[in-house]
């Protein structure tokens, strides 16, 4: 099985203070889930070494240094804390890990409801035609393939649910769901590690589009889904009424999307 770890970056409701909204995350096939956590818990014993009980790593928390253990931390350390989670997924390979994310420009912004159905909408299709397309292969080659799961932070659970069966009842819904198992389950990111990695590439996506700061989505850009072969898909996507020549936007242009 494969499952998808997604999170949120920005708000759907805050377009006074920002410009983009990010929903992203990783899909791990199941075996890995256990090494990437294991990886992330060593993480936590490098720089809390008398911490016992899992600490939450979030993104926006070290880069502040807001809240409880971080703020013990001085910039510098909190920025080696950010490197040392994004060199975790840095050293991955296509298909252990894969990334999808989809980033909303105030430009193409309608309403709050618009803004997570289209950005969910898109990364189920992505996802979709990823396990689509791994169907296909392993079918040629008479090996079993895997369905797909998506597990996503706590906390909007009734809108995405929502969404999820309007899709479900749509008449293409082979076209966003045929290989997605179930509905979207959802835990609080405090609970699984996996979601922790999702929030750091939601985080990374939303810096890049918001802040014109690319230094963590380079080191993760080779991760992005790009496809099937001869078969483009954009698994890092931007939907932005106005030109615009970011890496989503350029990938697309040079692939006729």
């Amino acid at each position: 099985m494969d499952i998808i770890y997604l999170d949120e970056s920005g708000s759907p409701n805050s377009w006074g203070v920002q410009k983009n909204f990010v929903l992203g995350g990783l899909s791990v096939h199941e075996p890995h889930v256990y090494r990437l956590s294991k990886e992330l818990n060593e993480l936590q014993e490098k720089h809390f070494p008398d911490r016992i009980i899992p600490l939450e790593y979030h993104a926006t928390k070290i880069r502040s240094g807001k809240g409880p253990y971080f703020n013990e931390f001085s910039q510098s350390e909190r920025n080696d804390m950010m490197h040392d989670v994004y060199s975790i997924l840095e050293k991955e390979h296509f298909p252990n890990v894969i990334l999808f994310a989809t980033s909303i420009d105030i430009s193409a912004v309608i309403n709050h409801s618009q803004v997570t159905r289209t950005c969910f909408e898109d990364v189920c299709q992505n996802f979709n035609l990823n396990l689509y397309n791994a169907m296909k292969v392993s079918q040629k080659k008479g090996t079993s393939f895997s369905k797909g799961l998506i597990i996503m932070d706590r906390g909007r659970e009734k809108h995405y649910l929502e969404l999820f069966n309007e899709f479900r009842s749509e008449k293409e819904v082979e076209k966003y769901l045929g290989n997605i198992i179930d509905i979207p389950y959802f835990t609080a990111c405090s609970d699984t590690r996996m979601l922790q990695y999702a929030d750091f590439v939601a985080n990374a996506v939303w810096r890049y589009f918001e802040k014109d700061d690319s230094e963590y989505l380079d080191k993760i850009h080779h991760l992005f889904y790009k496809g099937g072969r001869g078969y483009p898909i954009p698994g890092l996507n931007h939907i932005i009424d106005v030109d615009c020549d970011c890496y989503a936007c350029e990938f697309k242009k040079a692939n006729g999307l």
